[in-house]
């Protein structure tokens, strides 16, 4: 079971409500409030998380994947500077068109380059690459991505939630429309159907 902890947020008319005789006895004897407890919610087996992360500059539809897995959109100039001081020690490239090794490298970070074409040739020996080479603690914490973060970033993480975390297809489709995924890459969604039927059934 999976099991998360929630910290309860105090809202301003529950305190001036149920917290107004507290406050009026700890001024009253000088004593600290105690702490209150912290609520714990287990979530069932079949529950699946799926973090986005806002606000990180130069970094758009961000998202963790797992602790030390990251994955978003194409950096922009600020965006490596965001990802060296999170911590993030390798950056996976999904493009086709361009490097980045240059801005990564500037960075102190390592990068890897694995151009994922919008054709099935050659797919899954690269998208199993890509889950090796995030799944490995040698290269993590790792970030990867594409132009958009939505697409071919989104079949890698579905694969990746399949083969590592034991995800369903049809939960790990879900995840990749929330990210953007672009229904018109009928290649990328028969692929991924395929290779959720291809691995071992848990």
């Amino acid at each position: 079971m999976t099991s998360i902890t929630i910290r309860p947020t105090i809202v301003a008319c529950l305190i001036i409500a149920l917290g107004a005789g507290s406050a009026v006895g700890s001024a009253v004897t000088g004593q600290t409030p105690a702490a209150q407890p912290q609520a714990s919610v287990t979530l069932p087996p079949e529950a699946r998380l799926s973090e986005r992360i806002y606000h990180l500059p130069g970094i758009s539809n961000g998202g963790r994947v797992a602790p030390g897995i990251y994955r978003g959109a194409q950096p922009g100039p600020e965006g490596y500077e965001t990802l060296r001081k999170m911590g993030i020690r390798t950056v996976i490239d999904l493009r086709t068109t361009e490097s980045e090794q240059r801005e990564v490298e500037a960075a102190g970070m390592k990068a890897i380059a694995i151009p994922i074409a919008m054709s099935r040739d050659g797919l899954r020996e690269k998208v199993d690459r890509v889950v090796v080479l995030m799944a490995d603690p040698a290269n993590q914490p790792v970030f990867v991505h594409c132009r958009h973060g939505q697409d071919r970033t989104g079949i890698v993480v579905a694969a990746y939630r399949m083969k590592v975390e034991g995800w369903s297809l049809a939960d790990a489709e879900a995840e990749m429309q929330s990210f953007g995924f672009n229904d018109v890459w009928i290649n990328f969604k028969k692929f991924i159907k395929s290779y959720g039927e291809q691995l071992p059934k848990r």
